[in-house]
């Protein structure tokens, strides 16, 4: 029987995941790697053209000093009336294929989606938008986990270098850009968290108007031991010279 192209396979995956690992754990400033290819081009396009837009009527816009332009929080009514295609995307991403594949690739073992997105599920940035070097927070408190990993799975169409857009990462002394990553049409990107994991996408976008940065994020977690640790919310890093 055909598999439909819409579904991670776990043979692709895993094949994909034991190619980067050594580029995972040589990466820098911390572990990350940048995997291209995982869905066919022609489910990407679908899924850019079927992502929300700035007038979904769940989307939150954020307009302040540390985000600009970036709309979220679609999971706070379950992501309705968001396109089917796009909400496969999101249960594959916390599925058992999705999980072996970033187990494989990072060597990190039990490793726990988050099915609620907290923080995470589908985000859009306009031209102008940006969004500050941060790092992440730390725990899930409902749950008592610790956060162990971040996914930006990038779903536009096309993207010209020039509009910016860029993923940074930075080292831990915020004193240089250690890797851009340009987000490219069915890019998925994976990086380990860390209290000085900074990054963001820090340059306001360049873009055409009507042309969007559109992503989908997830988070996942391991159960460490402390279920009452406080944890801290995203810390935003100081202004750095660019």
């Amino acid at each position: 029987m055909d598999r439909s192209p819409h579904f991670f396979e776990r043979a692709p995956l895993l094949a994909a995941a034991s190619a980067a690992r050594e580029r995972w754990a040589r990466a820098r400033p911390f572990p990350h790697a940048v995997i291209d290819g995982l869905l066919p081009p022609e489910v990407v396009t679908e899924a850019a053209r079927a992502f929300p837009g700035a007038d979904h009527p769940d989307f939150r816009r954020r307009d302040y000093e540390e985000q600009s332009g970036r709309f979220g929080q679609l999971q706070r009514r379950a992501f309705r009336g968001v396109d089917p295609r796009v909400r496969h995307l999101l249960n594959e991403v916390n599925g058992m294929v999705f999980l072996q594949m970033l187990e494989r690739l990072t060597g990190i073992r039990g490793l726990i989606p988050d099915p609620s997105f907290t923080g995470a599920g589908l985000h859009l940035t306009v031209p102008g938008g940006h969004l500050a070097l941060h790092a992440d927070f730390d725990r899930d408190r409902t749950r008592g986990l610790a956060r162990r990993l971040s996914i930006v799975l990038f779903l536009v169409e096309a993207w010209d270098d020039a509009w910016g857009g860029h993923l940074e990462l930075w080292d831990a002394s915020l004193e240089r850009c250690e890797a851009k990553i340009a987000p490219a049409p069915g890019r998925l990107v994976v990086f380990e968290h860390g209290d000085d994991h900074w990054h963001g996408h820090p340059t306001p976008l360049t873009c055409p108007d009507g042309v969007t940065r559109q992503s989908l994020a997830a988070y996942y977690f391991v159960a460490d031991g402390q279920p009452d640790a406080e944890g801290h919310s995203a810390i935003w890093a100081p202004v750095v010279a660019r």
